[in-house]
Protein backbone atom coordinates (compact mmCIF):
# COMPACT_ATOMS: atom_id res chain seq x y z
CA UNK A 1 0.00 0.00 0.00
CA UNK A 2 1.08 3.28 -1.11
CA UNK A 3 3.58 5.18 1.79
CA UNK A 4 2.89 2.28 4.37
CA UNK A 5 6.48 1.54 3.95
CA UNK A 6 8.05 4.86 4.59
CA UNK A 7 5.72 5.62 7.66
CA UNK A 8 6.32 2.11 9.10
CA UNK A 9 10.41 3.33 8.62
CA UNK A 10 9.79 6.80 10.79
CA UNK A 11 7.91 4.84 13.10
CA UNK A 12 10.50 2.86 14.83
CA UNK A 13 10.46 -0.22 12.34
CA UNK A 14 13.56 -1.32 10.97
CA UNK A 15 12.73 -5.01 10.42
CA UNK A 16 12.14 -5.81 7.18
CA UNK A 17 9.74 -8.61 8.31
CA UNK A 18 7.43 -6.47 10.23
CA UNK A 19 6.64 -4.40 7.61
CA UNK A 20 6.17 -7.07 4.97
CA UNK A 21 3.40 -8.52 7.69
CA UNK A 22 1.78 -5.14 7.59
CA UNK A 23 1.75 -4.64 4.18
CA UNK A 24 0.44 -8.42 3.36
CA UNK A 25 -2.11 -7.72 5.82
CA UNK A 26 -4.08 -4.29 4.25
CA UNK A 27 -3.42 -6.07 0.88
CA UNK A 28 -5.71 -8.73 2.33
CA UNK A 29 -8.62 -9.11 0.03
CA UNK A 30 -11.23 -9.25 3.48
CA UNK A 31 -9.51 -6.94 5.08
CA UNK A 32 -9.58 -4.50 1.76
CA UNK A 33 -13.28 -5.24 1.35
CA UNK A 34 -13.94 -4.24 4.91
CA UNK A 35 -12.11 -0.63 3.95
CA UNK A 36 -14.39 -0.21 0.92
CA UNK A 37 -16.98 -1.08 2.96
CA UNK A 38 -16.81 1.58 5.39
CA UNK A 39 -15.78 4.05 2.47
CA UNK A 40 -19.13 3.42 1.62
CA UNK A 41 -21.02 3.65 4.86
CA UNK A 42 -18.82 7.15 5.49
CA UNK A 43 -19.97 8.27 2.08
CA UNK A 44 -23.74 7.53 2.74
CA UNK A 45 -24.58 8.54 6.22
CA UNK A 46 -22.39 12.05 5.22
CA UNK A 47 -24.58 12.13 2.27
CA UNK A 48 -27.35 12.94 4.72
CA UNK A 49 -25.85 15.91 5.91
CA UNK A 50 -27.19 17.43 2.11
CA UNK A 51 -30.48 17.51 2.57
CA UNK A 52 -30.19 17.96 6.66
CA UNK A 53 -28.80 21.20 5.71
CA UNK A 54 -31.00 22.45 2.97
CA UNK A 55 -34.17 21.68 5.10
CA UNK A 56 -32.58 23.64 8.39
CA UNK A 57 -31.53 26.22 5.54
CA UNK A 58 -35.31 26.66 4.44
CA UNK A 59 -36.39 26.62 8.37
CA UNK A 60 -34.01 29.74 9.05
CA UNK A 61 -35.09 31.90 5.78
CA UNK A 62 -38.88 30.90 6.18
CA UNK A 63 -39.13 32.01 9.78
CA UNK A 64 -36.61 34.79 9.19
CA UNK A 65 -39.32 36.06 6.80
CA UNK A 66 -42.03 35.90 9.08
CA UNK A 67 -40.17 38.16 11.76
CA UNK A 68 -39.20 40.49 8.95
CA UNK A 69 -42.86 40.91 8.34
CA UNK A 70 -43.39 41.00 12.32
CA UNK A 71 -40.99 43.64 12.37
CA UNK A 72 -42.86 45.79 9.69
CA UNK A 73 -46.42 45.90 11.15
CA UNK A 74 -44.79 46.38 14.39
CA UNK A 75 -43.23 49.59 13.37
CA UNK A 76 -45.91 50.82 11.03
CA UNK A 77 -48.49 50.40 14.40
CA UNK A 78 -45.75 52.57 15.97
CA UNK A 79 -44.38 49.80 18.08
CA UNK A 80 -40.76 48.95 17.60
CA UNK A 81 -38.75 46.07 18.43
CA UNK A 82 -35.37 46.19 16.49
CA UNK A 83 -33.84 42.65 18.30
CA UNK A 84 -36.81 40.89 16.98
CA UNK A 85 -35.27 39.80 13.95
CA UNK A 86 -32.06 39.23 15.40
CA UNK A 87 -33.23 37.27 18.02
CA UNK A 88 -35.42 35.02 16.14
CA UNK A 89 -32.09 34.35 13.65
CA UNK A 90 -29.69 33.18 16.37
CA UNK A 91 -32.65 31.11 18.09
CA UNK A 92 -32.59 29.31 14.50
CA UNK A 93 -29.06 29.17 14.24
CA UNK A 94 -28.74 27.70 17.22
CA UNK A 95 -31.63 25.18 17.05
CA UNK A 96 -29.99 24.31 13.65
CA UNK A 97 -26.33 24.19 15.22
CA UNK A 98 -27.25 21.38 17.44
CA UNK A 99 -29.18 19.44 15.07
CA UNK A 100 -26.60 19.08 12.89
CA UNK A 101 -23.54 18.52 15.56
CA UNK A 102 -25.95 16.09 17.17
CA UNK A 103 -26.16 14.21 13.78
CA UNK A 104 -22.09 14.46 12.67
CA UNK A 105 -21.50 12.62 16.14
CA UNK A 106 -23.83 10.03 16.13
CA UNK A 107 -22.14 9.05 12.15
CA UNK A 108 -19.13 9.84 13.02
CA UNK A 109 -19.49 7.39 16.54
CA UNK A 110 -20.52 4.36 14.79
CA UNK A 111 -18.48 4.79 11.74
CA UNK A 112 -15.91 4.60 13.88
CA UNK A 113 -16.39 1.84 16.00
CA UNK A 114 -17.68 -0.02 13.03
CA UNK A 115 -13.72 0.32 11.64
CA UNK A 116 -12.12 -0.38 14.56
CA UNK A 117 -14.40 -3.45 15.20
CA UNK A 118 -13.61 -4.69 11.53
CA UNK A 119 -10.27 -3.88 11.04
CA UNK A 120 -8.73 -3.58 14.95
CA UNK A 121 -10.17 -6.84 15.94
CA UNK A 122 -7.99 -8.23 13.12
CA UNK A 123 -5.00 -6.30 13.54
CA UNK A 124 -4.47 -7.37 17.20
CA UNK A 125 -3.98 -10.96 15.86
CA UNK A 126 -1.02 -9.75 13.90
CA UNK A 127 0.27 -8.20 17.50
CA UNK A 128 0.35 -11.56 19.22
CA UNK A 129 -1.81 -14.18 18.62
CA UNK A 130 -3.85 -14.52 21.84
CA UNK A 131 -4.39 -10.43 22.16
CA UNK A 132 -8.00 -9.95 22.05
CA UNK A 133 -9.18 -6.10 21.32
CA UNK A 134 -12.76 -4.49 21.88
CA UNK A 135 -13.47 -0.47 20.93
CA UNK A 136 -15.53 -0.62 24.06
CA UNK A 137 -14.96 -1.60 27.73
CA UNK A 138 -14.97 -5.61 27.30
CA UNK A 139 -11.81 -5.91 28.97
CA UNK A 140 -11.53 -2.66 31.63
CA UNK A 141 -11.37 -3.18 35.08
CA UNK A 142 -12.19 -1.11 37.85
CA UNK A 143 -9.21 -0.41 39.93
CA UNK A 144 -9.39 3.30 39.84
CA UNK A 145 -9.69 3.73 43.30
CA UNK A 146 -6.27 1.96 44.10
CA UNK A 147 -4.09 3.58 41.22
CA UNK A 148 -5.92 7.21 43.02
CA UNK A 149 -4.69 6.15 46.30
CA UNK A 150 -0.83 6.12 45.50
CA UNK A 151 -1.28 9.20 43.11
CA UNK A 152 -1.01 6.86 40.30
CA UNK A 153 -4.33 8.93 38.84
CA UNK A 154 -4.98 12.53 39.61
CA UNK A 155 -8.83 13.19 40.91
CA UNK A 156 -11.29 13.62 39.29
CA UNK A 157 -15.41 14.16 39.92
CA UNK A 158 -16.34 12.37 36.32
CA UNK A 159 -15.33 9.48 33.89
CA UNK A 160 -15.41 10.57 30.20
CA UNK A 161 -14.19 8.06 28.76
CA UNK A 162 -13.51 4.11 28.73
CA UNK A 163 -12.51 3.10 25.11
CA UNK A 164 -10.02 0.20 23.12
CA UNK A 165 -9.84 -2.18 25.60
CA UNK A 166 -7.75 -5.29 25.16
CA UNK A 167 -7.13 -8.51 27.01
CA UNK A 168 -4.55 -11.22 26.35
CA UNK A 169 -2.98 -14.29 28.38
CA UNK A 170 0.52 -15.75 28.59
CA UNK A 171 0.79 -19.24 29.18
CA UNK A 172 3.69 -21.44 28.95
CA UNK A 173 4.61 -24.81 31.10
CA UNK A 174 1.70 -24.60 33.37
CA UNK A 175 2.38 -21.14 34.45
CA UNK A 176 -0.31 -18.29 33.07
CA UNK A 177 -0.57 -14.29 33.65
CA UNK A 178 -3.54 -12.68 32.45
CA UNK A 179 -3.24 -9.09 30.96
CA UNK A 180 -6.03 -6.42 30.00
CA UNK A 181 -5.86 -2.66 29.83
CA UNK A 182 -8.18 0.24 28.34
CA UNK A 183 -7.96 4.26 27.63
CA UNK A 184 -9.42 6.27 30.61
CA UNK A 185 -10.17 9.80 30.38
CA UNK A 186 -11.77 11.69 33.69
CA UNK A 187 -12.18 15.38 34.28
CA UNK A 188 -12.76 17.76 37.32
CA UNK A 189 -14.50 20.89 38.13
CA UNK A 190 -12.37 23.28 39.24
CA UNK A 191 -11.51 27.23 39.80
CA UNK A 192 -9.70 29.20 37.32
CA UNK A 193 -9.71 32.82 38.28
CA UNK A 194 -13.39 33.68 39.04
CA UNK A 195 -14.94 31.22 36.79
CA UNK A 196 -15.29 27.30 37.29
CA UNK A 197 -14.37 24.98 34.09
CA UNK A 198 -14.16 21.11 33.58
CA UNK A 199 -10.58 19.91 33.23
CA UNK A 200 -9.19 16.67 31.92
CA UNK A 201 -7.18 15.98 35.13
CA UNK A 202 -6.33 11.81 33.42
CA UNK A 203 -6.11 10.85 29.59
CA UNK A 204 -3.95 7.55 29.90
CA UNK A 205 -3.79 3.78 28.76
CA UNK A 206 -4.10 1.63 32.20
CA UNK A 207 -2.65 -2.61 31.63
CA UNK A 208 -3.04 -4.94 34.59
CA UNK A 209 -1.25 -8.05 35.11
CA UNK A 210 -2.67 -10.58 37.31
CA UNK A 211 -0.91 -13.58 38.77
CA UNK A 212 -3.21 -16.13 40.10
CA UNK A 213 -0.53 -17.86 41.40
CA UNK A 214 2.05 -15.50 41.99
CA UNK A 215 5.57 -17.41 43.07
CA UNK A 216 6.85 -13.88 45.27
CA UNK A 217 4.28 -11.95 47.03
CA UNK A 218 4.91 -8.26 46.83
CA UNK A 219 3.90 -7.51 50.58
CA UNK A 220 4.88 -3.70 50.18
CA UNK A 221 3.71 -1.41 47.21
CA UNK A 222 6.51 -0.60 44.55
CA UNK A 223 5.77 2.40 42.14
CA UNK A 224 8.01 3.57 39.52
CA UNK A 225 7.24 7.06 38.82
CA UNK A 226 8.38 9.76 36.49
CA UNK A 227 11.39 11.39 38.21
CA UNK A 228 10.45 14.51 39.81
CA UNK A 229 13.01 13.95 42.54
CA UNK A 230 16.32 15.49 41.30
CA UNK A 231 14.75 18.74 39.34
CA UNK A 232 15.69 21.90 40.41
CA UNK A 233 12.08 23.18 40.58
CA UNK A 234 11.60 20.27 43.84
CA UNK A 235 15.21 20.94 45.13
CA UNK A 236 16.10 24.77 45.49
CA UNK A 237 13.08 27.04 43.24
CA UNK A 238 10.10 25.93 46.05
CA UNK A 239 12.58 26.47 49.56
CA UNK A 240 14.06 29.64 47.91
CA UNK A 241 10.34 30.89 46.81
CA UNK A 242 9.53 30.00 50.11
CA UNK A 243 12.02 31.72 52.16
CA UNK A 244 11.25 35.18 50.50
CA UNK A 245 7.73 35.54 50.58
CA UNK A 246 7.78 34.39 54.21
CA UNK A 247 10.76 36.93 54.93
CA UNK A 248 9.37 39.37 52.83
CA UNK A 249 5.76 39.43 55.08
CA UNK A 250 8.14 39.06 58.20
CA UNK A 251 10.11 42.06 57.22
CA UNK A 252 6.75 44.21 57.01
CA UNK A 253 5.06 42.94 60.10
CA UNK A 254 8.49 43.28 62.17
CA UNK A 255 9.59 46.45 60.47
CA UNK A 256 13.64 44.77 60.34
CA UNK A 257 14.76 43.64 57.55
CA UNK A 258 17.73 42.09 59.33
CA UNK A 259 14.72 39.74 61.24
CA UNK A 260 13.38 39.40 57.89
CA UNK A 261 16.27 37.96 56.11
CA UNK A 262 17.48 36.10 59.02
CA UNK A 263 13.93 34.46 58.85
CA UNK A 264 13.97 34.09 55.27
CA UNK A 265 17.41 32.17 55.66
CA UNK A 266 16.17 29.67 58.38
CA UNK A 267 12.96 28.90 56.31
CA UNK A 268 14.45 28.14 53.66
CA UNK A 269 17.20 25.30 55.10
CA UNK A 270 14.25 23.92 57.10
CA UNK A 271 12.12 23.85 54.10
CA UNK A 272 15.13 22.60 51.79
CA UNK A 273 15.43 19.92 54.33
CA UNK A 274 11.80 18.76 54.97
CA UNK A 275 11.40 18.84 51.36
CA UNK A 276 14.69 16.46 50.41
CA UNK A 277 13.41 14.51 53.35
CA UNK A 278 9.53 13.66 52.19
CA UNK A 279 10.84 13.27 48.46
CA UNK A 280 13.83 11.07 49.20
CA UNK A 281 11.11 9.07 51.60
CA UNK A 282 11.14 5.23 50.87
CA UNK A 283 13.02 5.98 47.87
CA UNK A 284 15.00 2.95 45.98
CA UNK A 285 18.66 4.30 44.65
CA UNK A 286 19.50 2.34 41.94
CA UNK A 287 22.73 1.52 39.93
CA UNK A 288 21.67 2.75 36.32
CA UNK A 289 22.42 6.34 35.87
CA UNK A 290 19.61 6.24 32.61
CA UNK A 291 17.00 4.71 34.52
CA UNK A 292 17.94 7.12 37.45
CA UNK A 293 17.39 10.05 34.95
CA UNK A 294 13.88 8.78 33.79
CA UNK A 295 11.93 7.28 37.02
CA UNK A 296 12.05 7.37 40.91
CA UNK A 297 11.13 4.05 42.44
CA UNK A 298 9.40 3.97 45.46
CA UNK A 299 8.83 1.44 48.16
CA UNK A 300 9.32 0.76 51.72
CA UNK A 301 11.13 -2.48 51.30
CA UNK A 302 14.50 -2.22 49.51
CA UNK A 303 15.40 -6.06 49.65
CA UNK A 304 12.28 -7.50 47.63
CA UNK A 305 12.10 -3.92 45.19
CA UNK A 306 15.36 -4.96 44.12
CA UNK A 307 14.48 -8.82 43.26
CA UNK A 308 11.60 -6.99 40.79
CA UNK A 309 13.63 -4.02 39.51
CA UNK A 310 16.39 -5.64 38.32
CA UNK A 311 19.35 -4.26 35.74
CA UNK A 312 17.69 -6.13 32.73
CA UNK A 313 14.27 -4.61 33.82
CA UNK A 314 16.10 -1.19 33.81
CA UNK A 315 17.83 -1.46 30.54
CA UNK A 316 14.66 -2.79 28.94
CA UNK A 317 12.15 0.35 30.65
CA UNK A 318 14.59 2.99 29.37
CA UNK A 319 14.56 1.36 26.21
CA UNK A 320 11.15 1.44 26.24
CA UNK A 321 10.52 5.17 27.23
CA UNK A 322 13.41 6.06 24.45
CA UNK A 323 11.74 4.48 21.53
CA UNK A 324 8.00 5.39 21.82
CA UNK A 325 8.59 8.43 23.85
CA UNK A 326 6.09 7.75 26.32
CA UNK A 327 5.92 8.53 29.75
CA UNK A 328 5.14 5.15 31.73
CA UNK A 329 4.61 4.65 35.69
CA UNK A 330 4.16 1.28 37.22
CA UNK A 331 2.76 0.11 40.68
CA UNK A 332 3.35 -3.56 42.08
CA UNK A 333 1.20 -4.83 44.49
CA UNK A 334 0.57 -8.52 46.27
CA UNK A 335 0.05 -10.37 42.99
CA UNK A 336 -0.66 -7.48 40.76
CA UNK A 337 1.06 -5.10 38.71
CA UNK A 338 -0.51 -1.91 36.78
CA UNK A 339 1.24 -0.23 33.83
CA UNK A 340 0.36 3.28 32.67
CA UNK A 341 1.26 5.52 30.37
CA UNK A 342 -0.17 9.23 29.25
CA UNK A 343 -2.13 9.78 26.10
CA UNK A 344 -2.25 13.05 24.04
CA UNK A 345 -5.44 14.67 23.49
CA UNK A 346 -6.66 12.31 20.24
CA UNK A 347 -5.81 8.32 20.68
CA UNK A 348 -6.69 5.79 18.08
CA UNK A 349 -9.11 8.10 17.06
CA UNK A 350 -10.34 8.43 13.45
CA UNK A 351 -11.28 11.02 10.80
CA UNK A 352 -14.39 9.98 9.33
CA UNK A 353 -14.08 13.46 7.05
CA UNK A 354 -11.53 11.95 4.60
CA UNK A 355 -10.91 8.75 3.03
CA UNK A 356 -10.81 5.62 5.38
CA UNK A 357 -7.59 4.19 3.71
CA UNK A 358 -6.00 7.73 5.55
CA UNK A 359 -6.51 6.26 8.86
CA UNK A 360 -4.30 3.44 8.17
CA UNK A 361 -1.21 5.08 9.97
CA UNK A 362 -3.27 5.27 12.90
CA UNK A 363 -3.65 1.62 12.76
CA UNK A 364 0.56 1.11 12.39
CA UNK A 365 0.86 3.67 15.18
CA UNK A 366 -1.68 1.33 17.20
CA UNK A 367 0.41 -1.63 15.99
CA UNK A 368 3.82 -0.54 16.78
CA UNK A 369 2.78 0.47 20.26
CA UNK A 370 1.00 -2.70 21.27
CA UNK A 371 3.73 -4.86 19.78
CA UNK A 372 6.56 -2.46 21.85
CA UNK A 373 4.26 -3.03 25.22
CA UNK A 374 3.46 -6.91 24.70
CA UNK A 375 7.53 -7.65 23.44
CA UNK A 376 8.60 -5.64 26.81
CA UNK A 377 6.41 -7.90 29.16
CA UNK A 378 8.02 -10.61 27.72
CA UNK A 379 10.99 -9.16 28.22
CA UNK A 380 10.53 -8.85 31.64
CA UNK A 381 9.78 -12.69 31.83
CA UNK A 382 6.65 -12.07 33.87
CA UNK A 383 6.35 -15.37 34.06
CA UNK A 384 9.41 -16.03 36.00
CA UNK A 385 7.21 -14.67 39.16
CA UNK A 386 4.00 -16.72 38.39
CA UNK A 387 4.20 -20.79 40.32
CA UNK A 388 3.59 -24.18 37.68
CA UNK A 389 -0.23 -24.48 38.32
CA UNK A 390 -0.81 -28.63 37.70
CA UNK A 391 -4.00 -27.52 36.59
CA UNK A 392 -2.79 -25.60 33.35
CA UNK A 393 -0.36 -28.31 32.22
CA UNK A 394 -3.12 -29.38 29.58
CA UNK A 395 -3.47 -27.35 26.48
CA UNK A 396 -7.13 -27.30 26.10
CA UNK A 397 -7.41 -26.25 30.13
CA UNK A 398 -9.55 -22.71 29.51
CA UNK A 399 -7.55 -19.67 31.80
CA UNK A 400 -9.51 -18.00 34.60
CA UNK A 401 -12.15 -15.29 32.82
CA UNK A 402 -10.93 -11.61 32.80
CA UNK A 403 -11.83 -9.16 35.29
CA UNK A 404 -14.69 -6.50 34.24
CA UNK A 405 -16.66 -3.98 35.90
CA UNK A 406 -19.61 -5.48 35.83
CA UNK A 407 -22.62 -3.73 36.79
CA UNK A 408 -20.82 -0.87 38.66
CA UNK A 409 -21.30 2.19 36.19
CA UNK A 410 -18.92 5.05 36.18
CA UNK A 411 -19.44 7.83 38.17
CA UNK A 412 -20.03 11.36 37.31
CA UNK A 413 -22.23 13.15 35.06
CA UNK A 414 -21.37 12.72 31.39
CA UNK A 415 -25.23 12.07 30.26
CA UNK A 416 -23.69 11.10 26.94
CA UNK A 417 -20.85 8.27 28.01
CA UNK A 418 -23.71 6.74 30.88
CA UNK A 419 -26.02 6.66 28.14
CA UNK A 420 -24.02 4.30 25.92
CA UNK A 421 -22.20 3.06 28.86
CA UNK A 422 -25.85 1.73 30.01
CA UNK A 423 -26.43 0.36 26.49
CA UNK A 424 -23.69 -1.49 25.74
CA UNK A 425 -23.10 -2.85 29.28
CA UNK A 426 -25.93 -5.18 28.25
Amino acid sequence: MNGLREYAYKKWIDDGTEITKLEDFFSNHEITQDLESAEKIRIKRYMWLIPICMIACFWTLYYSSLWIVQLETAENSGIYRPSTLFDGIIRAFFVTFIAFTTIVWIFRKRLEWTIKEKILSKLAKQVYEKLEYHWWSKYAFWDLDTLRTVNMLQSYDRVDKIEDSLGFTFQKDGKYALMQGYELQTSEMRWSGKNRKRVTTNHCYLLKTSLPQARINISKDIFIKKDRADSHTHIMLIPIISGLISGLFIAIFSQSIWIGLISALIIWICTYVLNNYFINKNRVKLESIEFEKLFDVQCEDQISSRMIITPAFMNRLVLLADKTKRQYEFLFRANTFYVKWNLGKAYLEINTWKKITHNIETFIDWYIEMKEIISFVEDMQILYLSKTDKQFLGENTPVPQYESMGDKSPIGGNISFNLFWAFHSK
